[in-house]
C-alpha cells in the first residue's frame, strides 16, 4: 500500500476539520487532546509527514505539514491543531537525532510520540557512558498526555570551561511525572502543554542530542536519514509548525464573521452589518493578511526546501528571514483576529461563540518565545545590514 500524497492528507484534514471542531469545548475542559482525536490524527496519518521513511514515515515536507494543521485548526480548535503540528514536528526533529536514539524510540512502534520541553532544568552530572539528571521542572510540554518519550532540554558543562552545551535528552514514559495541575492559561487550553517533572535517571550517550552541534550543522541521525528534508538547517525551517495553527485560527475567525455578518443587526447602527461599510472592509482587510501572511512563510519554506534537495546550504539572511517571517505571519494573523473580533459585538464574548477561542489562542501563539516579534526583526535587521545575527538559532 502506497503512502498518501500531500493532496490526500490535506483533503484528510478538510473532512475532519468540522469533527475537530464540535470538539472544541471538549478539549479545552480537558486540558489536552481527546483520546479519540489523539486517535483519529494517528489514523490519519498526520503524525507521519515528516517522520523519516526509515521509521514508517513518509518525510514529505514541512508545508504539507502546514496545510494539514492549518486546516484543523480553521475547523474551529487551534489546541488540537497546536499538538498534531508539535508532535508531528517533533519526528522531524527526531531524523537528526543519533540513529540509535530513533531505534529506541520506533524499533518496537513507530507510532510512538514525543513531547519535547526545550527549556533546560535539572541538575547534570557526566558519568560513564552518559550522564545523571535530577530534579528539575520542565515547562510547555506540549503534548505528553499522549507521548511516550520527552525531549527534556539541558545544559551539559564543557571541560574546557567554554559555555554549556544545550541538548536533549531521549526519556520514556514512567520515568517523568506529568503535572497534570500546571496547565491554567487563557489560550490553547487544549494543548496540554504540562510541566514535566523527574527525581534522577541515568541517560545513555546515545540518547542526549546536541542542538548546539544540530544547528552549526552537525546532526547524527543524516547518517541514516539522507534525505533532502533532513538537509535544511535544523531549526528555522521548523518554526512554521507553531504558526500553522494561528493561521487555521485565523481563517477561522474570518469564516465566523462572515457567515454571522449575512444576519446580524447592528442595533446602535440601525441596519443590517452587511450593508456596512466598515464592516466589509474590516472583512477584506483580514482576509488579505491572512492570505499575505501564509504566502510569506510558504516562500521562505519553498525556498529553504529546494536549497537542499540543491544541496546547498541557506545562507545567514535566508535563515534569519525565515525566522521573521514567521513571527511577522503569526503578528498579521493576530490582527486579522482583532480586527474581527472588535466588530463582532457582545456576543462574541460568549464562551461558546468560536470567535472568542480564536482571539484567545492566536494571542498565546503568537507569545510563544519563538515568534517573538521584536527579538526576530532585530536579528534579521542585522543580519540584513551586515552585521552579526547574535542569535545562537543561526548557527555559524
Amino acid at each position: 500500500m502506497s503512502n498518501p500524497t500531500s493532496e490526500e492528507l490535506i483533503q484528510r484534514a478538510r473532512d475532519m476539520a468540522p469533527t475537530i471542531g464540535e470538539r472544541a469545548v471538549e478539549c479545552e475542559q480537558l486540558g489536552r487532546l481527546p483520546d479519540q482525536t489523539y486517535e483519529d490524527f494517528r489514523a490519519a496519518g498526520f503524525y507521519r509527514i515528516v517522520q523519516p521513511k526509515a521509521f514508517g514515515g513518509y518525510e514529505l515536507d514541512l508545508m504539507t505539514l502546514f496545510d494539514v494543521s492549518k486546516e484543523i485548526g480553521r475547523g474551529g480548535c487551534a489546541s488540537s491543531a497546536w499538538v498534531l503540528s508539535i508532535l508531528a514536528i517533533h519526528n522531524y526533529y527526531l531524523g537528526y537525532f543519533d540513529p540509535k536514539a530513533q531505534e529506541d524510540i520506533w524499533g518496537e512502534d513507530d507510532n510512538n510520540q514525543t513531547c519535547t520541553p526545550f527549556n533546560p532544568s535539572g541538575e547534570i552530572t557526566k558519568v560513564t557512558g552518559g550522564i545523571e539528571v535530577k530534579g528539575g521542572r520542565w515547562t510547555f510540554a506540549s503534548g505528553c498526555d499522549h507521548s511516550q518519550f520527552a525531549l527534556l532540554g539541558v545544559l551539559i558543562d564543557h571541560e574546557d570551561g567554554g559555555p554549556p552545551e544545550f541538548c536533549q535528552c531521549v526519556v520514556p514514559k514512567g520515568e517523568f511525572i506529568i503535572d497534570h495541575d500546571s496547565w491554567n492559561v487563557a489560550g490553547l487550553k487544549g494543548s496540554g502543554s504540562k510541566d514535566i517533572t523527574l527525581d534522577e535517571i541515568y541517560v545513555p550517550q546515545h540518547r542526549i542530542f546536541s542542538l548546539t552541534k544540530a544547528i552549526q550543522g552537525d546532526a547524527p541521525g543524516r547518517a541514516l536519514n539522507t534525505g533532502p528534508l533532513y538537509r535544511q538547517a535544523f531549526f528555522p525551517p521548523s518554526i512554521s509548525s507553531l504558526v500553522a495553527p494561528a493561521c487555521g485560527a485565523a481563517l477561522n475567525a474570518l469564516d465566523t464573521y462572515a457567515e454571522k455578518m449575512k444576519s446580524r443587526t447592528l442595533v446602535f447602527g440601525a441596519g443590517d452589518q452587511v450593508e456596512k461599510v466598515p464592516s466589509l472592509i474590516r472583512l477584506v482587510e483580514a482576509e488579505a493578511e491572512i492570505e499575505m501572511a501564509e504566502l510569506l512563510i510558504k516562500k521562505d519554506n519553498i525556498e529553504l526546501m529546494n536549497l537542499a534537495i540543491e544541496g546547498k546550504e541557506a545562507s545567514q539572511e535566508v535563515l534569519a528571514r525565515t525566522l521573521y517571517d514567521n513571527a511577522y505571519g503569526a503578528t498579521l494573523f493576530t490582527r486579522a483576529v482583532e480586527r474581527l473580533f472588535a466588530a463582532s459585538g457582545g456576543g462574541a464574548l460568549q464562551n461558546d461563540h468560536p470567535m472568542q477561542r480564536a482571539w484567545r489562542d492566536v494571542h498565546t501563539i503568537n507569545n510563544h518565545g519563538g515568534l517573538n516579534f521584536d527579538t526576530n526583526a532585530e536579528m534579521y535587521g542585522r543580519v540584513r545590514m551586515g552585521m552579526p545575527g547574535g542569535s545562537a538559532l543561526l548557527g555559524g
